[in-house]
C-alpha cells in the first residue's frame, strides 16, 4: 500500500509542476525566427471576442490565412526585444493595430513601424517592441470585403526559435565589435645610424689640440758629457778655450805695453799643467784661467814700472 501511495504522490507532483508557468529563457543578442501560432479564442477566457461569427472553425481559418507562419525576433545589445509579424491579404485590409498582453485578459496597444511591403506576396511586415519574445498578442484590422473589424490572438512559440533572419529585414546591429589593434612594435634604428657621434672617426678633440698648441713639448737635449762626467784629461783641454776667451779683456788693457807675449807662455804653461781627470777637472780649469789672468796683469804692471824707472 505504501508503495502505491508514494507513486501516486510522485505522479501528482509531476502533473502539478507541468502546469506551472515556465519562465522564458533569456536570449542572447542576435536575430531569430520562430513559428507564429494564431487563435480565434481568447487565451485567458476561452471566449470568441471577434463578435462576427460563432463558427470557430471559420474564424480559425480566417485568422490563419491573414497571418504568416513565421515571425522575426530581434534582441539588441541592450537586451531589448523586438518582434516582426508579417500579415497577409493586406490589399483588402486597413487600420491594423497590435496589442501586447500585460496581465490576465489585459492588453496594451503597441506602436509599430513597417519594415517591408511585398505587393507580389500581398504582405506587410510590422515591427514593435515587446517585453518577452513569447508574449501573447492581439491584432485587429478592418477587412474591406467584410465591412467590419476582425480580431484574433497570436504569439511566437519560443521553443521553435532558431538563429537567423530568413527573408525578414533586420533592424539591429548584428556586427561583432572589433578587437583593438595591437600597438606597432618599436623599431630599432640600425647601428650605423644610431647617433651622429658614433659615425665620426676617432681623433683628438679640439680641446686637446688647443692644449697641445699652448704647451709645446720640449725635447730633452742630448746628454753631452760634461767635464765632471768625463773625468778624463780631455776636460782640461776643453776648458782651455774658455779660459782664453775670459782672459782676453785683461790682455787688451795692457795692449800698449811691451811684453804682451809673456802671458801667453804662462797661460799655455798653466794650461799644460792644469790637472785633468776626476770630477774636479772643470773647477781646476776655471782656477787656472783666473790665475793666468792675474799673472798677465801683474806681469804687465811690473814691466811698466821698470820702464818708468829707466
Amino acid at each position: 500500500m505504501k508503495i502505491k501511495r508514494t507513486w501516486a504522490l510522485l505522479f501528482c507532483a509531476a502533473i502539478f509542476m507541468s502546469l506551472m508557468p515556465v519562465p522564458a529563457l533569456a536570449l542572447d543578442s542576435g536575430v531569430y525566427t520562430g513559428t507564429v501560432t494564431t487563435s480565434y479564442y481568447n487565451p485567458d477566457t476561452g471566449n470568441i471576442d471577434d463578435g462576427g461569427t460563432a463558427n470557430a472553425a471559420l474564424g480559425e481559418g480566417m485568422c490563419r490565412s491573414a497571418t504568416a507562419e513565421t515571425g522575426l525576433v530581434e534582441v539588441d545589445k541592450d537586451g531589448s526585444i523586438w518582434l516582426t509579424i508579417r500579415l497577409l491579404l493586406q490589399s483588402n485590409c486597413k487600420n491594423v493595430t497590435f496589442y501586447t498582453r500585460t496581465d490576465y485578459d489585459s492588453y496594451s496597444q503597441a506602436s509599430y513601424s513597417v519594415t517591408s511591403e511585398d505587393s507580389a506576396n500581398d504582405s506587410i511586415d510590422y515591427r514593435f517592441k515587446v517585453s518577452d519574445a513569447g508574449v501573447k498578442l492581439k491584432c485587429t484590422m478592418y477587412v474591406t470585403p467584410m465591412g467590419r473589424d476582425v480580431l484574433w490572438y497570436l504569439y511566437v512559440e519560443t521553443n521553435t526559435l532558431t538563429a537567423g533572419s530568413g527573408d525578414f529585414v533586420v533592424s539591429i546591429d548584428t556586427s561583432t565589435p572589433e578587437e583593438p589593434a595591437a600597438p606597432p612594435a618599436a623599431t630599432v634604428p640600425p647601428a650605423d645610424t644610431a647617433s651622429p657621434a658614433a659615425a665620426q672617426p676617432a681623433g683628438p678633440t679640439p680641446e686637446a689640440t688647443e692644449k697641445s698648441a699652448e704647451t709645446p713639448t720640449s725635447a730633452e737635449p742630448a746628454d753631452t758629457p760634461t767635464p765632471e762626467k768625463t773625468g778624463t784629461a780631455g776636460g782640461a783641454d776643453q776648458a782651455a778655450p774658455d779660459v782664453e776667451r775670459d782672459a782676453a779683456p785683461a790682455v787688451n788693457v795692457s795692449k800698449d805695453t811691451p811684453g804682451s807675449s809673456a802671458p801667453a807662455d804662462g797661460e799655455s804653461a798653466l794650461e799644460s799643467e792644469a790637472p785633468g781627470g776626476g770630477k774636479s777637472g772643470g773647477l781646476g780649469g776655471a782656477i787656472a784661467g783666473i790665475a793666468a789672468a792675474v799673472i798677465v796683469v801683474a806681469g804687465g804692471s811690473i814691466i811698466h814700472i821698470r820702464r818708468r824707472k829707466k
